[in-house]
């Protein structure tokens, strides 16, 4: 017969694992996502973008739009404006990080969490 109480121990000590795992997983794509936006050879975002919620970051950039509560976009729709900001705006002077294949789709999904977990709404 099944031990009730320790299948239930078992199954709350495997989810609060995946659950530690997986915030240290998220805090690893931060951190590449940070890189990715400060490095001139790759993203090198913060030539034209200021960045809210990292004042570690120098807030130079003025070309593009101050980078501020992506958290409420979606995910898709922030990487498909890195990836070919022309679809949307045709005109665009963003370079089209990932259809140039300057960055790579790993490196915009890292991005991506960087500037959602950076620039939280208040």
């Amino acid at each position: 017969m099944i031990n009730v109480k320790k299948l239930l121990a078992l199954v709350i000590v495997g989810t609060f694992s995946a659950t530690v795992a997986n915030a240290a997983s998220n805090e690893a794509l931060i951190k590449e996502g940070r890189k990715v936006f400060v490095t001139k050879k790759l993203g090198n975002c913060l030539a034209c973008h200021a960045v809210q919620g990292d004042p570690s970051i120098p807030q130079t950039g003025t070309i593009g739009p101050k980078l501020a509560n992506l958290d409420t976009y979606p995910k898709e729709y922030i990487f498909n404006k890195i990836w070919n900001p022309n679809k949307t705006v045709p005109d665009s002077v963003m370079p089209p990080q990932g259809k140039s294949h300057k960055i790579s789709k790993h490196q915009i999904d890292a991005l991506v969490a960087y500037l959602q977990a950076t620039t939280k709404s208040k």
